[in-house]
């Protein structure tokens, strides 16, 4: 089990007063990844690939660091390329993937805003169709056959784990079925690869990618893998060459990831998620009440440390405000780009709370009981 408060020494910046319950969209950075990012500046004064001792010291920092991500994902060299972004991952993902005319690109229902508004700029392009599939809950299997019955569907994108609910996609049932089909399929895995290990080729997608900023480490790159079966033609994409040219310009960030990777590793995955889990599970169990709608998956197995709430008849923004303002607990409001959120929620904003390995249980109830307070003050009076 997760020791959060040794793990806290490693997060100087959480000392204080305040609880941190925002911890999804950017984790924050141990001090043994800092301390990997130092020690690269300090030992190398140039980029890879010039013609100087420094710089040949940096080329085998930077190469020894790629070779740890590729093993972490168990992927080959030729697997993996380094973004800039999971935009820049997506699109040359969709230059490589031959779409016409009439045919269909399904989404799942839990990816977000922009990545359904690339998608849909591009389907409408080849003047082709976007789906979108919700395959979050029971019986996906049966919604699957439906969305293939008598299309043409070429490819499929599937976002791992929920940036707003927490909630588990099962890719290892979905993909599977996806691939007997002939469905190209693409993986989102920017809220799930900091949780879950994975090993990219056994998932069977053909695509994944997902960014460093979420992962313990520093923001600068996206992660893009391609299976071997689809390496050549992401090779052949416009913007392939340019993007392989660049590499070596975020070298420190792939030196910071894989610090990051042997970081999560040493605390074990499975103990981060289950650690995550159990503190929004205290969360939820202890603010639960009238007025009070949580949002997060049915089912315990496929829950993250994320989940989002409304509490009426109190804005989300004004939820989050007093949490910070009287008791000293950083959340997050908004609709966190997720079109399935605001659809379950009128347009609503929600509240996301997302506590990480430094957080501990005592803080999770802490959090729970200062929400049943306010819901106590709000519910019935306004």
């Amino acid at each position: 089990m997760l020791d959060p408060y040794r793990i806290r020494e490693d997060f100087p910046s959480i000392a204080g007063e305040y609880i941190f319950m925002n911890n999804a969209d950017s984790t924050g950075i141990p001090v043994p990844v800092l301390e990997k990012i130092l020690a690269y500046y300090n030992e190398v004064k140039s980029r890879p690939g010039l013609e100087n001792t420094s710089s040949h010291r940096a080329l085998e920092l930077y190469e020894e660091a790629r070779g740890k991500v590729f093993e972490h994902f168990g992927a080959g060299e030729d697997s993996i390329i380094f973004t800039s972004s999971n935009f820049q991952s997506l699109m040359l993902i969709l230059q490589s993937i031959d779409f016409k005319k009439n045919e269909v690109f399904l989404a799942s229902s839990n990816a977000q805003g922009s990545v359904m508004g690339l998608l849909k700029e591009y389907v409408e392009t080849v003047r082709g169709r976007l789906e979108v599939l919700e395959v979050g809950e029971e019986g996906f299997e049966e919604k699957l056959k439906g969305a293939l019955a008598g299309k043409s569907v070429k490819a499929a994108l599937l976002n791992h784990v929920s940036g707003a609910t927490g909630a588990i996609l099962q890719i290892d049932k979905i993909i599977p079925f996806l691939k007997e089909k002939g469905v190209t399929t693409i993986l989102d895995a920017t809220y799930s690869a900091q949780r879950i290990r994975l090993n990219l080729p056994k998932t069977g997608v053909d695509y994944a990618f997902f960014k460093s900023g979420n992962m313990f480490s520093i923001e600068g790159i996206s992660i893009l893998y391609a299976s071997e079966e689809r390496r050549s033609r992401l090779e052949k994409t416009p913007g392939y060459f340019i993007v392989k040219q660049a590499e070596r310009e975020n070298c420190v960030c792939v030196v910071a990831l894989a610090a990051a990777l042997e970081y999560i590793n040493r605390l074990g995955f499975e103990d981060v998620l289950n650690h995550e889990k159990n503190l929004a599970e205290e969360i939820v169990n202890t603010a639960a009440g009238e007025g009070v709608t949580f949002y997060q998956a049915a089912s315990k197995e496929l829950r993250t440390g994320i989940v989002s709430l409304l509490l009426d008849p109190v804005p989300s923004s004004l939820l989050q405000a007093i949490l910070e303002d009287q008791f000293h607990i950083l959340a997050e409001s908004g609709s966190f780009d997720s079109p399935l959120v605001l659809g379950k929620t009128d347009g609503r904003e929600v509240l996301r709370l997302s506590p990480t390995v430094f957080n501990t249980v005592e803080e999770a109830k802490i959090v729970g009981e200062r929400i049943a307070e306010v819901r106590e003050a709000y519910v019935g009076k306004t």
